[in-house]
């Protein structure tokens, strides 16, 4: 194929998996924002961020659209947003916040991270 391909292809790969990472957490920002306060950004100031920090990852429109129309469904995920706080290693505290639809698996989650570095939950 040749080295200019090459190059291309590594970085259009490279802007695929920064897409792959931020996308969906921004999307899921969005759509738990326009459950809490409503479709219109001029009157949710938490969809009005949310959208911006949409257009600072350069997600497309139709991306920000199906998000907000996602949480206006009736068949929608219910995220929740729940804390966690806890000790890592060395006795460092840390407070985790976390959006999830299933908080079992959240806290499990959260609870074997903390593990796995030598520290423990805390609170829930």
């Amino acid at each position: 194929m040749g080295r200019a391909f090459e190059y291309r292809r590594a970085a259009k790969e490279k802007r695929w998996a920064t897409m792959s990472r931020i996308f969906p957490k921004v999307s899921r920002a969005i759509t738990i924002a326009a459950k809490e306060g409503g479709p219109d950004p001029e009157t949710n100031s938490k969809l009005r961020l949310a959208i911006q920090a949409a257009k600072a990852a350069n997600m497309p429109k139709d991306n920000v659209d199906n998000a907000i129309k996602r949480a206006a469904g009736k068949d929608a995920d219910e995220f929740t947003e729940v804390n966690y706080e806890g000790k890592g290693p060395h006795g460092v505290l840390v407070f985790v916040e976390c959006a999830t639809d299933n908080t079992t698996r959240t806290v499990a989650n959260v609870k074997s991270y903390f593990n796995k570095t030598g520290g423990s939950l805390v609170h829930t």
